[in-house]
């Protein structure tokens, strides 16, 4: 299976320090961000996955979260809509921002997407414990 691949292939980015992490084998959620757009993953150990897509007004032409609080809450509404793991085991979370920008990611961007995923999860109670950052396919923070 397709799915099984990419399950694994995320699994294997995981830090190191979550390596306890790995034995339990939670979800992965990779979420892709456009402009005014929340497209999200989610990948399971058994190969299954579930895609849900939102459209709500959080972006404007230069910043990808012009809105902090409204894009946490639809991301909140979005991960509700995935089933919680075995035991409530934290889930990893693959961001990628897929909107081109001027002058792509800056460090406060960054930073805005981690914190965004982190109250969302907290709002949908789920727990991500790793996120990682990337631009256009490319990861910019860990």
């Amino acid at each position: 299976m397709v799915s099984v691949s990419i399950y694994r292939h995320y699994l294997d980015d995981i830090p190191k320090q979550y390596v306890l992490l790995k034995l339990l084998r939670p979800p992965i959620y990779v979420i892709e961000l456009s402009n005014n757009q929340i497209i999200a993953v989610c990948y399971n150990k058994d190969g299954s996955s579930k895609r849900y897509q939102i459209n709500a007004e959080f972006s404007n032409r230069r910043m990808v979260i012009a809105d902090f609080n409204k894009f946490s809450a639809v991301l909140a509404e979005l991960l509700k809509k995935f089933p919680r793991h075995f035991l409530w085991t934290s889930a990893i979370a693959v961001t990628d921002v897929t909107q081109t920008l001027t002058d792509g990611l800056t460090d406060i961007e960054i930073k805005v997407i981690r914190e965004a995923i982190w109250v969302s999860a907290r709002q949908a109670k789920r727990s991500v414990i790793s996120t990682t950052v990337g631009y256009q396919g490319r990861v910019v923070s860990r």
